[in-house]
């Protein structure tokens, strides 16, 4: 599990606990270890496994031996440091070369601790981008891109990805495991609905949320560990490095288009919130699957993502439901957390580019879009292949087989893994770009 790593002295003791809370809060894994030359080995081992450095900067830190063996482990291994001052210490030659340059924020500014949070909280998620596959209109791919796009992208570059059914029909899910393995896990809410409300996964003694549609529970809930939730898709044989997860979906969750306690259902949008947060120090990169309709499912998922991909086909119907969805993000998403947009035609012709996809790269549907379409596209294109026909797992083999990537071997196999890479590899560097 990563995590932030916080350099002291044992003199900071009060600070250093104030902000241990304060990350707990927001959320962020955090982890502090003592300020002794005894301890040298699990700090390196802390700090091997952080995604950014916390220094406090005091008069007693800047003497410290140990934080300046801190800042230097860090320095080496590239972790953003975010310094954080305490009290009027004076900088030494090594905290004025190493420290001083990223010096910001500190405890004398109104602001100081919830800046250092937001500033935090950025690097966490430059750890690990969640990108939600999205339309507002059925039948684009999204479930195909979802499944064999980021099946790729794991097996070219590895890491720990988890995919997140946000469909209540669950496609995805039923793309890897037959529908009775979901349903299965749904009765006990080893489901994406313990991600929403309390559930037996929580307390023993919990009611489903799955059981009663005209009650949401608003209750806070600590997350479960990431084994008695999730399906390991490469389990089973598969030696791909990394981890290729799945949280599966349920048709349950569509309790919420029908609520109507709009205080109830904020609350629940902020245990999901949270609940994605927290699962962003287990994996690299966290996909949603999502249903076409804007509804309250819709919302969760776009102010979770820093990224949306749009997959659409060389038709005016799917430029709508772009359009729609960019509408969508504009005006019901906050400023800050409105996702960046990326649209990929899905299922082109593989001979030559259809005169709808040269238009739309050449601006043409930029007025009928709404927006800079030209711009969002991606460069690449999924061609139209029955080995991306979405079909039922056959009963006993390896959830990964569902992969293109790694099933066998076909007509035109390889010019489709090398299409789903090239998408892969651009998705990858624009994730890079923006964080």
């Amino acid at each position: 599990m990563s995590h932030v790593y916080i350099a002291h002295s044992t003199l900071d003791l009060d600070d250093l606990l104030k902000l241990h809370e304060v990350m707990r809060a927001a959320s962020i894994p955090a982890k502090f270890s003592p300020d002794d030359e005894n301890h040298r080995s699990r700090n390196n081992a802390d700090i091997d496994n952080a995604f950014a450095m916390i220094v406090l900067v005091s008069a007693t830190s800047v003497r410290s031996k140990a934080v300046r063996q801190d800042v230097e482990r860090a320095k080496a291994l590239g972790l953003p440091l975010i310094p954080y001052q305490i009290d009027k210490a004076r900088l030494n030659g090594f905290f004025k070369q190493e420290v001083q340059p990223h010096l910001r924020l500190s405890s004398t500014m109104p602001d100081g601790l919830d800046q250092l949070v937001a500033e935090t909280l950025a690097a966490y998620k430059r750890k690990c981008p969640v990108i939600a596959v999205m339309n507002l209109k059925g039948g684009v791919g999204k479930t195909t891109i979802s499944a064999q796009v980021f099946g790729a992208w794991h097996a070219m570059a590895g890491g720990r990805i988890l995919l997140i059914d946000l469909d209540p029909q669950y496609n995805l899910t039923q793309t890897f495991y037959e529908m009775d393995t979901a349903d299965e896990s749904a009765s006990v809410d080893r489901s994406v609905i313990s991600l929403f409300e309390r559930s037996r996964l929580h307390a023993r003694d919990a009611q489903s949320p799955a059981e009663n549609w005209l009650e949401l529970s608003t209750e806070p809930f600590a997350p479960v560990a990431r084994d008695n939730l999730i399906h390991d898709i490469m389990a089973d044989g598969n030696s791909s490095p990394g981890r290729f997860d799945i949280i599966s979906g349920q048709f349950e969750i569509s309790k919420y288009a029908f609520a109507t306690d709009n205080d109830a259902l904020e609350r629940i949008k902020r245990h999901f919130l949270r609940q994605v947060d927290f699962y962003r120090s287990e994996y690299d990169l966290i996909v949603f699957d999502t249903n076409p309709n804007a509804t309250f499912l819709t919302r969760c998922a776009l102010e979770a993502a820093d990224r949306v991909v749009a997959p659409m086909h060389t038709d005016i119907y799917s430029l709508r439901g772009v359009k729609l969805l960019n509408e969508v993000i504009r005006t019901q998403i906050p400023v800050g957390k409105r996702p960046a947009l990326s649209v990929l035609f899905n299922a082109v012709g593989r001979s030559e580019q259809s005169t709808f996809e040269a238009d739309a790269r050449n601006g043409e549907f930029d007025k009928v879009a709404g927006f800079p379409l030209s711009r969002a596209l991606l460069k690449s294109a999924l061609p139209r292949s029955k080995h991306l026909a979405v079909k039922a797992p056959q009963s006993g083999q390896p959830a990964w087989k569902q992969l293109a990537i790694h099933s066998g071997r076909g007509g035109g196999l390889k010019q489709i893994r090398e299409s789903l890479k090239t998408i892969a590899l651009e998705l990858k560097a624009l994730s890079d770009e923006t964080h």
